[in-house]
């Protein structure tokens, strides 16, 4: 009996009943599909961080190293699991060629390594250790796609080839956001390109679970121990893996989440509609003694098969999306360990997702509860007179939500693809960068460079900055190292959140968040110095930076006692006049003892993967807008003309031809798309900007604007204009099927 009154009423409300489903599919498909996303990309992560047995504790360093005094320091503290000493045999990009493609504009330090022989082990494809053998090499799989590289192809170092044995993941730097890139070979080959490279050590530590890692590497700088070189963590690297996709999962999520509003008002709309287009019928079976729960069971009954069949198509359409979708996730990082949890947590999410629609509705229909008998029954039924203005009211907001949904996409990616928003990264906004690295004595290299530079016409404007690891204290605590890029901050500055850039002797500006990390702010003090001696400095300012972890500092000149601490590396920004030959320029610079790139490349490279993944989901967000935009508006136009199918019989029978008749409906129908295009434009610069900043905080960016790209909005808003257009024809051509002898016959 129920199964035959449901059946009878959906197919009464075929319509209404399509588009509640069709509702309940969307509000679960990006949510659950975020959060299966999230859920793989935590578990490969951690996955692969396990079967390599990655570090806790990592102090990279150039130069040389007491065997004797690591292994007192290991004997002394016990926190420390196991240890070990990693070589790291930097090869110059340009001795580099890969498919026969010499990459000397790679960005990245690039260089050859062995095997970890206790942990930080490099994993094939199948998360295994591989057997490397002499003349066999082992390739970063993120090169793979970059260079269209396959097993059993040759590449070049130098002059000595190298089979291609297979390709491996790194749980250290596997992230383009990594600045380094590590190629596996044996020994003997590792021996053989000694020669060709400059080699730096990764001194790393496993430490037993719950050891306090601030007090270790206070404990490790206090020891003299070598850290020329950036200090890293294991939540450091976690999140260095995780960070790039997680964008992309972030925007999906935000999406899901407006997706989720729009459809609660239109389904509490549809409801409100069906139920009153029920009323009599209800009525009918209140006067028939039937108790008002168990018609409200009816409807409940009706909405669960809804919600189990939207619900059920979103979670299923989230599952295939999500295949490839992950794709870079499995190559990168591996088949996560948790498909049971992640299946079961996007399951979960679905069914609450439904289970708060299911309520939303049960509250709509317990406050049609309260109409009696008399009034179901002999009163005429308010969606007769329901006012067409509600309709066009949710037609404008759902508009404004979905121009939000696909505004805000669209507008975070020519933010992070503008040229401008490498100050936001904590890179200078010049034309070319610098890097020495690779040297024996960096500072005489970055000298030479530097005195080049003076004679050389064609440069507008230049400076070089170098970068120290010093010793810090707040409060008095145990000293962290701090890595402070010393020079002219005022040539190409970065963005500034707070304050200004280092003047003068004493001041100091620290990155996001270094700042929230040691908890300080705007004109705070901190020590720095040497272990014997410290002296104050001022935080004179705080900026975006989200390179070498998001960690840095900035300083215009050390201090006396800091004065001659090595230099990590040395940065050179340059821009370069009109007209000069840039080419020659390039070529001239790269013999130099310096890594040259365009920051333009350099930006592409290191953040290129995760651009695309926000092109890729602002195509999506825009897609689904507008898939929702015709649905909605075709269906509430439709309910438009069928609540006034009286008066436009009415009409038709004076005389108006229906063409008239469609004009006029289609202007109605119209205006509220126009207007909710131009309110969420508003909302997607107001709101928009706050909340991809929430994304981009975790990274450590800061305070920026967006860039926005006048022919993206304008294509966004003729996509728009258009699906509207066309929705509110197809909407209105049910007045074709109204005749002029339907007013006669009075109401039905």
């Amino acid at each position: 009996m129920l199964t035959r009154l449901i059946k009878n009423d959906i197919n009464k409300h075929r319509l209404l009943s399509y588009a509640t489903v069709i509702f309940m599919a969307l509000s679960s498909l990006l949510i659950v599909l975020s959060l299966t996303l999230f859920t793989n990309l935590i578990g490969s992560v951690n996955n692969l961080m396990e079967k390599a047995k990655t570090p806790d504790y990592l102090q990279m360093h150039a130069g040389q190293i007491n065997d004797d005094a690591l292994n007192a320091f290991a004997h002394d503290h016990q926190e420390i699991e196991d240890w070990q000493v990693s070589r790291f045999l930097n090869i110059d990009n340009s001795r580099l060629y890969l498919n026969g493609e010499n990459i000397a504009d790679n960005t990245q330090d690039n260089g050859v390594c062995l095997q970890g022989s206790g942990f930080d082990y490099l994993l094939d494809m199948d998360n295994r250790q591989p057997d490397v053998r002499p003349g066999q090499i082992y390739v970063p799989v993120c090169y793979r796609q970059l260079y269209q590289l396959k097993e059993g192809e040759i590449i070049r170092i130098v002059n000595q080839e190298y089979l291609i044995a297979g390709f491996i993941r790194d749980s250290q730097m596997n992230a383009m956001m990594a600045s380094s890139k590590r190629f596996l070979v044996s020994e003997e080959d590792y021996d053989k390109l000694y020669p060709l490279g400059h080699e730096e050590y990764l001194i790393e530590y496993r430490l037993k679970p719950g050891t306090d890692l601030d007090a270790f590497a206070a404990a490790y700088r206090q020891a003299g121990l070598p850290d020329n070189g950036p200090t890293i963590t294991k939540a450091l690297i976690r999140l260095m893996n995780a960070l790039s996709d997680g964008i992309m999962i972030l925007i999906i999520f935000l999406v899901g989440i407006v997706i989720l509003v729009i459809s609660l008002l239109c389904i509490g709309y549809i409801t409100s509609i069906g139920v009153e287009r029920d009323r009599r019928e209800a009525g009918l079976l209140k006067a028939l003694g039937i108790p008002k729960k168990q018609i409200r069971k009816m409807y409940q009954a009706k909405y669960l098969l809804f919600a189990i069949v939207g619900g059920g198509t979103g979670f299923i359409l989230a599952l295939i999306l999500a295949v490839p979708l992950g794709r870079s996730l499995k190559a990168l990082y591996g088949t996560p360990d948790n498909t049971a949890v992640s299946l079961s947590a996007g399951l979960l999410i679905g069914i609450l997702i439904q289970a708060i629609i299911l309520l939303f509705i049960r509250r709509i229909l317990k406050k049609n509860e309260k109409i009696s008998v008399i009034d179901a029954l002999f009163r005429d039924r308010s969606f007769g007179r329901r006012s067409t203005a509600s309709q066009m009211v949710l037609i404008g907001l759902v508009t404004a939500l979905c121009s939000l949904m696909a505004l805000i996409p669209q507008n975070l990616y020519t933010t992070l693809a503008a040229p401008g928003f490498v100050s936001y990264m904590g890179i200078g906004s010049a034309e070319y960068r610098l890097d020495v690295r690779q040297s024996d004595d960096i500072a005489s290299v970055t000298k030479h460079i530097v005195d080049t530079m003076e004679q050389d016409a064609s440069i507008d404007n230049y400076v070089a900055l170098k970068t120290v690891s010093c010793p810090a204290l707040v409060d008095q605590e145990s000293p962290i190292n701090l890595l402070i890029e010393v020079g002219d901050h005022s040539v190409f500055p970065v963005a500034y959140t707070e304050g200004r850039s280092p003047q003068k002797k004493g001041d100091i500006a620290l990155s996001v968040l270094q700042a929230k990390d040691l908890g300080l702010g705007l004109g705070d003090t901190m020590t720095i110095g040497t272990e014997e001696s410290f002296e104050n400095v001022v935080v004179c300012g705080i900026y975006s930076d989200i390179t070498n972890g998001g960690k840095t500092a900035k300083m215009s000149r050390l201090t006396d006692n800091n004065s001659d601490t090595p230099v990590i590396w040395s940065i050179i920004y340059v821009s370069l006049t009109a007209g000069s030959d840039k080419e020659a320029w390039l070529s001239r610079y790269s013999g130099l003892g310096a890594d040259v790139v365009n920051i333009a490349d350099y930006v592409k490279a290191t953040y290129g993967p995760t651009i695309e993944q926000v092109d890729q989901v602002k195509v999506a967000a825009l897609n689904i807008a507008l898939f929702i935009i015709i649905v909605v508006v075709i269906l509430f136009v439709s309910l438009m003309i069928e609540k006034n199918r009286i008066s436009i019989s009415l009409r038709k029978a004076l005389g108006f031809r229906n063409k008239v008749i469609r004009k006029q409906y289609m202007r109605k129908g119209l205006r509220p798309v126009l207007i909710g295009i131009a309110t969420g434009a508003v909302l997607s610069i107001v709101f928009g900007q706050a909340i991809c900043e929430v994304a981009l905080q975790a990274l450590g960016a800061c305070g920026f604007q967006f860039v926005i790209s006048i022919s993206g909005v304008l294509m966004v808003f003729s996509a728009f204009i258009m699906s509207g257009f066309i929705a509110v024809f197809v909407g209105t051509a049910g007045t074709h099927r109204i005749s002029a002898s339907e007013c006669c016959r009075g109401k039905e």
